[in-house]
């Protein structure tokens, strides 16, 4: 059996050079390309598309506001229903021939998934919605407007068919917030990953020295808190290697402390994963003390950095506040990860020291760590559980 025709709708198309198209890249990746047309408002402009695939851009009503001063106005104005959605028959034209059997869409940007529930109410088709934030706080409105947004934004939830949170939090802040229930996708990672070999892990990169790395988005928070606990990089000796594009005015200090810290700038993931593994000891996923008002966030994402750490075959640290869905599943997961919670500067000084000095105790935590992220992360169980709510989407419409 062909797999269904998918039109995604969505903010932001598949391709390689951001977390979030790269996240779609790789679920659609294996999809036949003449069964996939995507409308994003962004089409690909960093990074590499899916090949074959047709990207249509999309441009909804009023979409200068966003960037303006009158952002949260536009919310609001489209939460008590003053905003259209992109007009059917823009869309048909930007369809085409092309005949969907699903919509998919992700739950980011309201003009976007709103022309997606609009357009497949009229074709009567199944959404799927993949949800990756808290969309409360990634689309804020004015303060008359909150609880209209939140009754729109529930019956376009109710209307999916499927509905893929990317944590068991996450389906559950939205289960309370819209009246239904969905189902858990985790973030997938790449399936180029290999581990090194877990002699490596017990010889330092760099005698004397323990190397962490990161890499990902310095903002939401983790650039701040890599500055927090820079001096406990000072006294353990350590040193960090950072993967990112430069750093904002928040987290400056990281640009000035070429004493322990060495930023690499942005690069490919494979680039960036290679390089960790050929020069650091560790890798650190560091949330914000005190998350502050990123709280609400860190509580309910999933941090699409940790299924790639783990597959590296090295030692993951995750430090941060105890309700945070990263440290909770580290917490729950025991002894595959070392977990810091809520930690001081003397704390995770102590965490550095004793991983430097403990040859034994990295090796098994890059052991465990792989094991643990191969049962929950690996990419080809994630990629099937996608297709399969995909294919019973479109089986039920066709029922």
């Amino acid at each position: 059996m062909n797999p269904p025709r998918i039109l995604l709708l969505s903010d932001e198309g598949p391709q390689t050079g951001s977390a979030g198209g790269l996240l779609l890249h790789r679920l659609l990746a294996t999809h036949p390309p003449d069964r996939l047309l995507v409308i994003a408002r962004q089409v690909p402009t960093v990074g590499e598309p899916l090949p074959g695939v047709s990207y249509q851009p999309l441009v909804p009503p009023w979409g200068r506001f966003e960037r303006s001063r009158f952002n949260r106005l536009k919310r609001s104005l489209r939460a008590i229903g003053l905003v259209p959605p992109v007009p059917a028959r823009r869309l048909d034209a930007l369809v085409g021939s092309f005949q969907p059997e699903v919509v998919l869409c992700v739950m980011q940007h309201a003009a976007c998934y709103d022309t997606a529930w609009s357009w497949a109410r009229r074709r009567r088709l199944p959404l799927v919605v993949l949800v990756h934030d808290v969309n409360d706080q990634f689309e804020p409105v004015l303060p008359w407007a909150r609880g209209a947004a939140r009754r729109r934004d529930g019956a376009f939830y109710r209307y999916a068919s499927r509905r893929l949170c990317v944590s068991p939090e996450m389906e559950a802040l939205c289960r309370r917030h819209y009246g239904a229930a969905g189902s858990v996708l985790y973030p997938n990672r790449s399936p180029d990953l290999q581990p090194i070999p877990s002699d490596r892990t017990q010889m330092l990169r760099r005698p004397g020295s323990f190397t962490v790395g990161f890499a990902g988005n310095l903002g939401y928070g983790y650039g701040r808190e890599l500055c927090r606990l820079l001096p406990a990089l000072r006294r353990a000796g350590a040193r960090l290697v950072v993967y990112s594009r430069p750093p904002g005015p928040d987290c400056a200090a990281l640009a000035t402390a070429s004493d322990c810290v060495e930023l690499r700038g942005f690069r490919p993931a494979s680039e960036a994963w290679a390089g960790i593994q050929q020069d650091c000891d560790a890798v650190w996923l560091p949330y914000p003390v005190p998350a502050g008002d990123l709280a609400e966030l860190y509580r309910h994402h999933f941090p699409s950095k940790l299924p790639e750490y783990l597959a590296l075959g090295l030692p993951v640290i995750v430090t941060g506040p105890a309700d945070a869905t990263g440290v909770r599943w580290a917490e729950a997961h025991r002894p595959a990860v070392a977990v810091a919670t809520d930690p001081g500067i003397d704390g995770f000084e102590r965490l550095l020291r004793e991983l430097a000095a403990n040859p034994e105790r990295r090796r098994q935590l890059a052991a465990d760590g792989w094991a643990a992220g191969q049962r929950e992360f690996e990419p080809g169980l994630i990629l099937r559980q996608f297709q399969a709510h995909v294919q019973a989407a479109a089986d039920h419409a066709r029922a």
